[in-house]
């Protein structure tokens, strides 16, 4: 079935040219109103620039704003059986000349608080901000290359949620309120970079938290309230920071573990760099 394209013209603008190759920007924006959906598929593909995705409002099932160079990008918005495709398309350019420029192209993204949404997102160089507060998120996949991400959820996620993947490549990570996704499972993969993994949030059932880390910093925030149990399935070079666990055979526990509410099983393997639990009020 052929889903059509949604984009609507908002605006155009002049950028100072690059050596050879003048910049025509524009923006476009795209939106849809809830009509009778029960689910949405929503697939984010975004090669460079900043990325934003953020809660829209009330009877609003999506609304997308674009920034982007004709010259070099095409913007893409397509709907059809309840799947949202949406993304930048860099015409294999890849950022090289606006990797993260808040002057570059951009895309914010707004999905609406009523239908419970499937989320992948794809993205390749630059900034993203990605804020899931007030979304009914019901599974999340997130990609991304050389880029500096943020992810968070400062309430608790209103859908139970499948599963939470992310991957990163060479990028700076940080993830806040994981206690917030209402799942029991989550998995992160890093290459290089530094990851930030913070355990606050509303826990309302048990976890296993799966990291692998190639060459890097992590961080694990800790409230002191959860109960934890590590596993290395790992060592390599990585330095590990156990401050106020106790070693049982091959795992580490919070000294809470056994009186704890609610628990979370974390399993890491990390190659080079330095494995640290921090713990917070």
């Amino acid at each position: 079935m052929n889903r059509p394209m949604l984009a609507l013209t908002a605006g155009v603008a002049l950028a100072a040219p690059l050596p050879l190759t003048a910049q025509s920007w524009k923006t476009f924006t795209s939106s849809r109103l809830v009509t009778n959906e029960d689910r949405l598929i929503v697939e984010v593909s975004y090669g460079a620039g900043v990325l934003k995705l953020s809660r829209g409002d009330e009877g609003s099932l999506y609304r997308a704003l674009f920034r982007f160079d004709e010259e070099s990008a095409e913007p893409i918005a397509e709907y059809g059986n309840q799947r949202l495709d949406i993304g930048i398309d860099l015409h294999g350019h890849r950022g090289r000349n606006f990797r993260g420029k808040s002057d570059g192209p951009s895309l914010d993204l707004q999905l609406g608080p009523e239908v419970p949404a499937d989320i992948e997102l794809e993205f390749g160089a630059g900034r993203a901000d990605v804020d899931l507060t007030g979304i009914p998120v019901s599974r999340l996949e997130l990609n991304t290359g050389a880029s500096e991400s943020v992810l968070r959820i400062r309430e608790l996620n209103p859908e139970p949620m499948e599963e939470a993947i992310i991957a990163v490549g060479a990028a700076d990570l940080r993830v806040s309120g994981i206690g917030n996704f209402n799942t029991s499972e989550i998995e992160v993969n890093a290459g290089l970079g530094a990851v930030v993994l913070e355990l606050d949030g509303s826990w309302v059932q048990n976890a296993m938290l799966s990291v692998e880390m190639g060459l890097g910093a992590l961080e694990i925030h800790v409230p002191e309230s959860l109960g934890i149990r590590v596993r290395r399935k790992s060592r390599f070079l990585s330095s590990f920071d156990a401050e106020r666990l106790v070693r049982r055979g091959d795992v580490y526990e919070s000294v809470n573990w056994d009186a704890a509410d609610r628990r979370v099983e974390i399993e890491i393997s990390a190659a080079l760099g330095s494995v640290d639990i921090v713990w917070i009020d």
